[in-house]
């Protein structure tokens, strides 16, 4: 962990202290591995330890989150790879102002604390893989301030929110050929509406839209991200003792800018990402008073993006399929264990990770525990 991360995550501890006795404080960790195989024989695997604690005082409520995570490739070229490292520790506070105004107001302030790994050197940046293959697929960054704010109004039958946001994101070495990277903050909106058709039945419509500041590496302009578009419906469905949610969303991304031979950020001739879409349907039964089942099911399309597929910017498509099952278990008041299962098939052509064909077949096993005191 670097000094500056352990400096001011202990400050942060610290100058709770005085007030944890008067919280509700719980504790939750485990363990989740991902093996993963493919036709091209790539193998892997990922497993970490996740460490969540969370605190709550009235209208106040605190998370930290860290990780430990193991990653291992083995690639068809019998060329063996691992790394084990912390990742780096999220702070999340928020303070909700609930019927004290015509709207419900939620305002949050978020920190990434670089206690991660960055400055990879060659082999280590071997480890950064596909975020559709694995959990984790960035081990750290800068230290990043996000303050948001959330306002929501509720009726009878209906519900309405809009949150808006702005990521700080701060200057970091991403790698041993990438000094002094400088990410470009985000500005987003998010929104939510939701209106009970019967007493059963709910519908809901969500979106979101981001804007990407430009990255600069040094003094240069290096990067800048298209604009991100989401938008999604769903529908959710409750019984006494199971309720299901489907939801279907979609993901568009503007055309991106890159540094050109001038050293001027010129936008890209084509759309570099593809359309996304995504269906996902969770059904929870409760069993009896103390025990869950839980089952999902997703199905995720990205479309090839726009360049020909001859030019070294095409990505083609890819396509995945998950199905999971967990269960949760409260032996206590204040002690609740879970446990899941997952697997996952994952169809990809040619991307930035690798330029062939390949269909992944995966397994992930998790547990957890939580204990509140």
């Amino acid at each position: 962990m670097k000094p500056f991360g352990w400096i001011l995550l202990t400050a942060l501890i610290v100058s709770a202290g005085g007030v944890a006795q008067a919280m509700d404080i719980s504790v939750q960790t485990g363990v989740n591995t991902n093996w993963w195989d493919s036709d091209t024989n790539d193998r892997g695997s990922q497993t970490y330890v996740p460490v969540t604690i969370d605190a709550a005082h009235g209208d106040f409520f605190m998370r930290v989150l860290t990780a430990f995570v193991s990653t291992r490739i083995d690639p068809s070229d019998a060329s063996k790879n691992s790394m084990t490292t912390a990742v780096d520790t999220k702070v999340n506070f928020s303070y909700a102002m609930v019927e004290k105004w015509p709207v419900d107001i939620l305002f949050g302030l978020d920190f990434n604390l670089p206690t991660g790994r960055t400055n990879l050197d060659s082999e280590e940046r071997r480890m950064l893989l596909d975020p559709d293959l694995v959990t984790i697929s960035r081990y750290g960054e800068g230290f990043n301030v996000n303050p948001t704010i959330t306002m929501a109004k509720q009726g009878d039958r209906w519900g309405v929110g809009v949150g808006i946001g702005y990521l700080w994101r701060g200057e970091y070495d991403f790698s041993e050929t990438a000094m002094d990277y400088d990410p470009g903050d985000i500005f987003n909106i998010t929104a939510e509406g939701i209106y009970a058709l019967t007493d059963t039945w709910q519908g809901r419509l969500f979106g979101e839209v981001a804007w990407y500041g430009t990255d600069e590496m040094g003094i240069q302009n290096y990067y800048q991200e298209g604009d991100f578009i989401l938008t999604g419906i769903g529908v959710d469905y409750f019984r006494t003792r199971w309720e299901a949610a489907l939801s279907a969303q979609s993901i568009f991304r503007g055309k991106s800018e890159f540094q050109a031979a001038n050293l001027q950020l010129a936008t890209e001739d084509r759309a570099g990402y593809g359309d996304e879409y995504l269906a996902d349907l969770t059904v929870r039964f409760l069993m009896n008073p103390e025990t869950t089942l839980s089952s999902r099911l997703y199905y995720l399309t990205v479309m090839k993006n726009d360049y020909d597929e001859n030019d070294p910017s095409f990505i083609d498509e890819k396509q995945k399929i998950s199905l999971g099952v967990s269960l949760l278990r409260q032996f206590s008041p204040l002690f609740t264990g879970r446990i899941g299962l997952e697997g996952y098939l994952l169809d990809e052509g040619r991307n930035w990770y690798h330029d062939d064909d390949r269909e992944y077949r995966g397994f992930v096993a998790d547990i957890s525990v939580t204990k509140a005191f």
